[in-house]
Parts: structure tokens; C-alpha cells; sequence
């Protein structure tokens, strides 16, 4: 169990303002915890993490009528961002406030982080008490976007690991789950309209030495997907702790498991099997097919049918060309859309849908191929790899951007790679780009790809302690961050991760310099 001292409290995200005062709010089986109605559900899942953890159960109350009491209440600091919160404890009573009930969760999660298990020896008599240090603070994020994305196209995680990832993100104050659902390797969310979707291209050849478990009794065969019905269930479980959900249906590449399914979407018409392998693939979507934009219209409104996220993810990366060129549909397309070269196919195809979802009142977001001066002034890139040059360019023209860099926030890289240390120096600013263009990066995410993730231990081994290091990038101002004070709060806090988590991760197994 950890213990705090005044000097390090074992918080992360490092809190912008604490004050720890000369005294201990003691947790007894007397506390209760206040809330208004509006606030009911934030405080049903602190009463439910509070009483699991103390062994007792604690009650919620509408009347302040009791000495010791947990507060969550809003505030009137006009000054304090949606996301922002206030922690007021003494002796007697916590006072957990905000502006909004976002910031209000996540000093719920504050406060978490702050309870220890004290020890105390009276000869034979052992007594253990729960206390926090009474404290003062104040606190809201750096950035807006503080994003996790997780590819279960390559390994199928199920509801239940998705939830406990959604308990994880939630405890970091992370706000972003770019879900990615489908790729060459498989489809994995119910479409309703098509279901051979998921009938063929949910399922592929069992990769034995990949580690992958078979699915319905067939040894032969890995694979899976999530019913409409699970995905609502997952999404309202994300909205319950403040977490949009940003469904990725990539095109017009990493399509084979869609051209398994329909042929006909393809330039050549296939037959097409759903790779065992990774890699990039030469086929994908026609884009000189009116069925193409047909079949996609109609999956994207489905799509926004389940999803509430105003922002839809189009993938976009990775597309090769070498099938257009020789496809009398794309020559037809050109000529029609009277487009310079092969390449202005893709531009066309990503600006139809952002139209498309912009009348629905959502935005097209998608990796930094799909920049282009052509490219629709709404649409939001997501930088992972290329040249910066290009990228600061569109930065000072307006371009909306997330932070994604290949090689400083990529979780599936070994640590020998991205250290703890280096993922926690990642910037998301790039140096050389003037201060009046700053607001234009919107935060940072650290994508998990899952071609080597077989399982939840190994998901676990593989993002922590490293998105804890990036929760603190995306949270806290970088004039606070130390890797050093970082690193001392990181001890308590994987203690954290495996009492509550069951996150089992040793420090011994990490590189962290």
C-alpha cells in the first residue's frame, strides 16, 4: 500500500496548484457522501470505488447532516475551465467543485489518488485506518484533446476489456477513445445493412504462432465483432466517465476485409481472403465506383446513428494507388471531376465525406495522407509520420491537428524504443512553431496498434506505465513537468494501477531512461 508525505503526494496528472495542510481527514464508517441530483452519477461511482476499497458501505445524501461528508457541488469560479475542479479538504469535510460536472469527476479521481491505508502497531493490536492529507487544490488540463486509441482490427478485445480501459483512460483524466474498428485484418462492429461484414470479414485463418484464440469451437478460425447493441452499451458507459468515443471506418485503404466481404467495392472484383499477415495491402476502395460511395454513405449512417462523437475518424493512411491506375471506373472519375493526376482521387473521395458529415453535423478527422491544399478547411488531421515541414505548414493556415508522433507516442514499440522517459519528454508543440498558432494543436494521443497485443496482459505490459507518462503531458502545464517528480509519484501510483486495475506491471520490466 502506499503512503504520502507532505513533499510527494503520488498524484498524476501533477495538479497545477497544491497546498497540503498541517492535518488528516480520516475516512470512518460514518462518512457520507453529498450530492445534487444532477450530480447523482458521479457520485454513485465514487460510493461504489469507496465502499469496494474501505469494506463498508457509504451512503449518499441529499442534506448536509452529518460531520463527515464528501461534497461534490458546483462552484461559481467563472475562471475555471468545464474541465476544471476544486479540492477543499480539512478534518471534517471534502469539498469537490466545479464549473461543470466533468471537472467534478475528475476531482473525484484526484481524490482517489490521495486516500492511503495507514498502519498503525499498538503492541499485539494492529489497526488500519484509510486518511488523506487535507489539502487545497486546484487544477484543469493543458490540452483538450487527451486521446488513447486502441486497433481491435488486428486482436478483438470484448466488452468487458474495453470497459476496465475505459476505467483506466477515466482514472488518467484522459477524454478521447479513438476506437479503431476495421482494417485489412478485420471488421469489427455490426452494420446492419451489410451484414456480410460480419459474417465474412469479422473472421480470418488462425495465425497459431500470433498467439490468437479460436472463436466458436472452430480451431481454425480467429476473430470477433460487437453487436450494435454492445457498442451502446460501451458508449454510454465512456459518456457516464466523460470519455468520447471517435469511431475510425478506414478508407479508401486497409479495406481487405471489406473486399472479402463485397468484391464489388474493388477496382478488380476480386475474390479477395482477409490477410493472415500485416502490412499494406495494393487493394482497396474504388474510388471510381458510384457503389463505393454508396455502400460508404450508407455504413457512416449507421455509424452516426450509434455514435454521439461529433468528430468521425476516415483512417486515409497507407493508400496505395498501383490499382487505380490501371482502372477504367478511376479514368472515368478523373475526366468527370476534371482531376490532375490518380492521386486527387483520394482528395476527392475524403472531401465528399467530410461534406457528407458536415451535413450531418459532424467532422471528418483523419491521419496527416489526407492534407492536401485541396482538402476541406473542416477537416481534422492527425499527424503520426512525415515531414514537419509540411505539417507546420497546414498548422499556419488553421489546420486542426492531434499529436500522434510515430516514433515518441506509438505504444506497441518496445520500450528499448520509447522509454518511459522519452514518452514522458514528448512535446505535442512542435518547437518551431510560433505562439499564435499553438491553439491550432488540439492535444496528443498515444495509439496501442495490436498486431503483437494477444491479450490483456500483454495490453497492460505494453501502455504502462508510458499513457500514464502522456496523461501528464496532455493534463499538466510543461513548465511543472519533471520526469524526476514524475518518476517518484509513478512508484505509488502503479501500486494504484494493480490494487484497483489489477494492472500487473513491474517497474523492473520497464526501460526507463
Amino acid at each position: 500500500m502506499k503512503n504520502y508525505t507532505e513533499k510527494i503526494l503520488p498524484l498524476i496528472p501533477k495538479p497545477i496548484v497544491v497546498n497540503v495542510l498541517p492535518c488528516t481527514f480520516q475516512f470512518t464508517k460514518g462518512i457520507k457522501i453529498f450530492v445534487i441530483d444532477e450530480l447523482e452519477n458521479i457520485g454513485r461511482q465514487l460510493q461504489t470505488y469507496l465502499s469496494a476499497k474501505f469494506g463498508w458501505e457509504i451512503p449518499l445524501v441529499k442534506q448536509k447532516d452529518t460531520d463527515k461528508l464528501i461534497v461534490l457541488e458546483y462552484n461559481d469560479d467563472i475562471s475555471l475551465p468545464r474541465e476544471g475542479y476544486h479540492i477543499n479538504a480539512d478534518e471534517e469535510i471534502i469539498y469537490i467543485t466545479g464549473v461543470h460536472a466533468q471537472g467534478i469527476f475528475y476531482g473525484t479521481q484526484t481524490l482517489k489518488q490521495l486516500i492511503v491505508l495507514k498502519n498503525e502497531n499498538d503492541g499485539e493490536i494492529k489497526e488500519e485506518k484509510w486518511e488523506m492529507p487535507c489539502v487545497l487544490i486546484r487544477d484543469y488540463p493543458r490540452f483538450s484533446w487527451r486521446g488513447f486509441m486502441l486497433d481491435e482490427a488486428r486482436h478483438f478485445m470484448g466488452t468487458g476489456n474495453v470497459k476496465k480501459i475505459l476505467d483506466l483512460m477515466a482514472f488518467h483524466k484522459l477524454n478521447k477513445f479513438h476506437w479503431h474498428l476495421v482494417d485489412d485484418q478485420g471488421w469489427r462492429i455490426e452494420i446492419n445493412q451489410y451484414p456480410k461484414l460480419t459474417k465474412i470479414g469479422s473472421k480470418r485463418i488462425l495465425m497459431v504462432k500470433r498467439g490468437e484464440q479460436p472463436i466458436d469451437g472452430d480451431q481454425s478460425v480467429y476473430g470477433g465483432y460487437y453487436t450494435q447493441k454492445e457498442i451502446k452499451e460501451i458508449i454510454q458507459y465512456a459518456q457516464e466517465r466523460f470519455i468520447d468515443i471517435i469511431p475510425e471506418i478506414e478508407m479508401p485503404g486497409h479495406c481487405v476485409a471489406t473486399l472479402a466481404a463485397y468484391p464489388e467495392l474493388s477496382c478488380t472484383g476480386g475474390p479477395f481472403k482477409i490477410p493472415t499477415r500485416w502490412g499494406i495491402f495494393k487493394d482497396v476502395y474504388c474510388p471510381g465506383k458510384d457503389l463505393v460511395y454508396e455502400f460508404l454513405e450508407n455504413v457512416l449512417k449507421e455509424i452516426i446513428e450509434i455514435f454521439p462523437s461529433k468528430i468521425i475518424h476516415i483512417g486515409g493512411d497507407e493508400v496505395i494507388k498501383a490499382r487505380w491506375k490501371k482502372c477504367p471506373d478511376c479514368k472515368s472519375k478523373i475526366e468527370k471531376e476534371n482531376l490532375a493526376k490518380i492521386k486527387d482521387l483520394q482528395v476527392f473521395l475524403t472531401n465528399y465525406f467530410a461534406n457528407y458529415l458536415e451535413n450531418k453535423h459532424r467532422y471528418l478527422m483523419g491521419w496527416n495522407q489526407i492534407l492536401d491544399e485541396n482538402l476541406t478547411e473542416n477537416a481534422i488531421s492527425q499527424y503520426w509520420f512525415g515531414k514537419k515541414k509540411k505539417l507546420l505548414y497546414y498548422l499556419r493556415k488553421g489546420r486542426k491537428t492531434v499529436m500522434t508522433n510515430y516514433l515518441q507516442t506509438y505504444l506497441d514499440h518496445p520500450y528499448k524504443i520509447i522509454s518511459v522517459k522519452k514518452a514522458y519528454d514528448f512535446e505535442p508543440i512542435p518547437s518551431e512553431l510560433e505562439v499564435e498558432f499553438h491553439s491550432n494543436i488540439l492535444g496528443l494521443e498515444a495509439p496501442l496498434w495490436t498486431e503483437r497485443v494477444t491479450s490483456i496482459e500483454r495490453f497492460n505490459f505494453q501502455v504502462f506505465p508510458r499513457l500514464t507518462a502522456y496523461a501528464e503531458t496532455a493534463w499538466t502545464p510543461k513548465a511543472q513537468k519533471n520526469f524526476k517528480s514524475f518518476f517518484a509519484r509513478l512508484v505509488d501510483f502503479m501500486k494504484q494501477l494493480e490494487e484497483d486495475f489489477d494492472v500487473k506491471n513491474s517497474l523492473a520490466n520497464n526501460n526507463y531512461d
